[in-house]
């Protein structure tokens, strides 16, 4: 994992950067853009102009507009202020993990960390709605008499709960390998 800043909208942001290859690479951030925007990504004196794929909670996917040398993003140059702090932050993260030790406690890092627990929570409920929409859908769609006099309204619950699996399947597999 390292750390960078996301441009876009004329503001800069800090992300994580989870995955890279010369094409394209994952983002953790709590200010992402929208999918078809172009951004640069920001990574130490590296400028990286790229489009957006897709973004799901807190997670992106870029497509660079030139292939890109990892091995030179990972090594550190001169970094900036910002980018040199919330590098160190994640080391620290890293290190703590490695050693089997208590993860420590940064602002920015919990905030992304609550994010991630609230974005899991939403996937949990959406989760919860669509197995009671079906249910409900079910039970309603073996009665003979009620298919019979509301089958529009049955069709419209069918839809709530294809539309409540799609948001679930989405939303759970966020990190799925091949979305950049």
């Amino acid at each position: 994992m390292l750390a960078g800043q996301i441009e876009f909208d004329g503001e800069r942001h800090p992300v994580f950067v989870r995955n890279l290859s010369i094409t394209g690479a994952l983002l953790d951030g709590r200010h992402l853009p929208m999918p078809g925007q172009s951004v640069v990504l920001h990574r130490d004196d590296h400028k990286i102009p790229a489009t957006v794929a897709w973004t799901v909670g807190n997670r992106c996917g870029l497509s660079f507009a030139v292939h890109v040398k990892v091995e030179a993003l990972i090594k550190r140059g001169k970094p900036q202020e910002a980018t040199s702090a919330h590098q160190a932050r994640v080391d620290a993260i890293q290190r703590a993990l490695r050693e089997n030790r208590a993860v420590p406690s940064f602002d920015e890092t919990e905030a992304v960390v609550g994010a991630a627990a609230i974005g899991k929570r939403l996937v949990d409920e959406i989760g919860f709605a669509h197995r009671l929409v079906d249910g409900v859908n079910e039970a309603l769609a073996n009665d003979t008499y009620i298919l019979t006099r509301y089958s529009v309204v049955l069709q419209q619950l069918d839809e709530a709960e294809q539309l409540l699996r799609k948001l679930e399947r989405q939303l759970s597999a966020e990190g799925a390998p091949g979305r950049c």
